[in-house]
């Protein structure tokens, strides 16, 4: 695939897949450093992105070491046939002391950290937990290394939606305030197209596939 902005340089399509539904992402549970298995509903939202992609000539694919991404990873590894390829700087960002609280408690004992965090201040992080900041620090590293090695070529990435937020708002030159706002549904697939430092957006939160779900 070629680039009219860098016509001499490969692109390499970046599909960034965040995890099918566990039992805290249904319940509005703030979920980081726990591990959870997929639902149900998960298992069957890993199955139908893994149908999606039967026809994607995908050549690697990387995940978090986290049990629901790992879970969500291996339908799809299994039909292209490849293997899941583990990077623990794909893990899910450490909430600390919100960790497994529902957001109704986080209202009621966090009030000013969670209004912080709702509007995407950069001074803000989960009491006890890991910074925004921390988070780009260890995921944008990490892509980079996969960009150079796999230049040109079309990689899958399984990880979670704070991780994901960050990570395409950064890559888009968004501020933390903006990518704040961004959606990351369960098994939803975010395309980005990487030519040398040139980043374009070809789809956000793709769902389509699972609407069969929910008929």
């Amino acid at each position: 695939m070629a680039s009219h902005i860098y016509p001499n340089l490969p692109t390499t399509r970046l599909l960034i897949v965040r995890h099918g539904q566990t039992s805290a992402s249904r319940d509005d549970v703030c979920c980081g450093t726990t591990e959870l298995p997929l639902t149900d509903t998960g298992l069957l939202q890993a199955r139908a992105l893994a149908e999606s992609l039967r026809d994607e000539a995908i050549d690697a694919i990387y995940c978090s070491p986290q049990q629901r991404a790992q879970q969500t990873a291996i339908p799809s590894a299994n039909l292209l046939n490849l293997p899941i390829q583990t990077r623990l700087a794909l893990r899910e960002m450490d909430f600390g002391r919100w960790e497994n609280l529902p957001r109704e408690q986080l209202k009621q004992h966090y009030p000013a950290e969670l209004a912080a965090w709702d509007r995407g201040s950069w001074m803000v992080n989960p009491p006890g937990g890991e910074t925004q900041q921390a988070v780009l620090a260890r995921t944008v590293p990490c892509l980079t290394e996969l960009l150079l090695k796999h230049s040109g070529q079309t990689l899958l990435l399984v990880s979670h939606k704070t991780v994901i937020r960050l990570l395409v708002g950064h890559l888009l030159e968004m501020s933390l305030s903006a990518s704040r706002r961004l959606s990351v549904n369960n098994a939803s697939m975010t395309e980005l197209h990487i030519t040398g430092d040139s980043v374009h957006l070809a789809r956000y939160n793709e769902t389509s596939y699972l609407r069969q779900l929910n008929s």
